[in-house]
């Protein structure tokens, strides 16, 4: 408890001294956290994003701090729970620290626990078979994308105007070994672009998918700061994230990961009858590829998404790429590209 004590403070240090800040605008976050709810406890929350500081107020309340530079698009929260409903959280703006200029928001709390706190607890290894039911919901919660698909569209976001650029880029420069799957992708763009393009969390990691842990069950998702317009199936790499774990010596699956990854496309193709087409399946995992790609193929440097990945350096992210990526397999789009 005491080392886990400590790495929370440190990550929320971290942020600060990122940000410019000092020890005495830390106080201020939660003096105003005292003020609006003198009455409740506060808490930290157990992971902290590297943009903000996150506590929880009681059983029901997130208030988060967070720099101008990393505000939040309240036009794109609103969106998400027309999407997703409760699987996102409410989000209002509150005010403005006068003397940090930390942007005060204040969220509803998601029910559980995030699905990384769950699987380093004791209670994750006699709860494996609820893999299969978070798996199930992991689909149905993907697929409000496409069943709630509007053709009013918000503005492309940061990654959704750079797609093509990025995967040139990674097409180039991607360690040999990923190029050609890169390429693959690169010819086939255009079936990729060709599917709904719809609103997607921007990060769908461990600490980021929130479980029921008696039942399995998603309950939603946290941290929506990075959402935007994509094509569908872009996300698809976060099923990874649930199916395994890095652990020092690479990624590592589950044992059950096939048989639990069958019911991920199961219950996809349950829910949403186009995927039954073959060519409309095939752009969706080309999709997924290309998440793939975007989201760890670039590397992150305190905030900038803009340099590949290189060996040596991004250990971890390589690590996801050799194997989130079947480098043996091709498509039938491309084939029919080439005929």
């Amino acid at each position: 408890m005491a080392d886990e004590l400590r790495v929370l403070e440190s990550a929320i240090d971290g942020f600060f001294l990122r940000s410019g800040l000092t020890l005495e605008d830390q106080r201020d976050c939660y003096n105003l956290i005292r003020q609006l709810y003198p009455d409740r406890s506060i808490s930290p929350a157990s992971c902290q994003g590297y943009c903000s500081m996150t506590v929880f107020v009681g059983e029901d309340t997130v208030i988060q701090f967070r720099p101008y530079t990393y505000r939040l698009n309240l036009r794109v929260s609103e969106a998400a729970r027309a999407v997703y409903d409760d699987f996102v959280p409410e989000t209002k703006y509150i005010t403005t620290l006068l003397r940090s200029g930390l942007l005060v928001y204040c969220m509803g709390r998601i029910a559980g626990v995030s699905f990384n706190d769950f699987r380093a607890s004791s209670m994750f290894a006699s709860k494996v078979l609820n893999l299969e039911q978070l798996c199930k919901d992991f689909a149905s919660f993907l697929s409000r994308a496409w069943q709630k698909r509007d053709s009013k569209q918000m503005p492309l976001g940061q990654i959704g105007k750079s797609i093509l650029s990025r995967l040139e880029t990674l097409s180039a420069n991607l360690p040999l070994r990923f190029q050609p799957r890169a390429r693959h992708i690169l010819r086939n763009l255009h079936h990729i672009e060709a599917l709904p393009w719809v609103l997607t969390h921007g990060d769908i990691v461990a600490s980021n998918i929130m479980v029921d842990t008696s039942t399995g069950n998603l309950t939603g998702f946290v941290d929506w700061a990075e959402a935007e317009c994509l094509p569908f199936g872009i996300c698809f790499y976060g099923l990874e994230e649930i199916l395994g774990e890095m652990t020092p010596t690479g990624f590592h699956y589950n044992r059950d990961a096939t048989e639990l990854r069958q019911i991920f496309w199961t219950e996809m193709s349950n829910n949403i009858p186009e995927l039954r087409q073959d060519t409309v399946l095939e752009a969706v995992k080309l999709s997924r590829d290309l998440g793939v790609l975007l989201w760890h193929g670039i590397a992150f440097d305190d905030g900038a998404i803009d340099r590949v990945v290189q060996e040596g350096r991004d250990i971890d992210e390589i690590r996801r790429l050799d194997a989130f990526l079947d480098l043996h397999e091709y498509s039938g789009l491309d084939r029919a590209s080439k005929m």
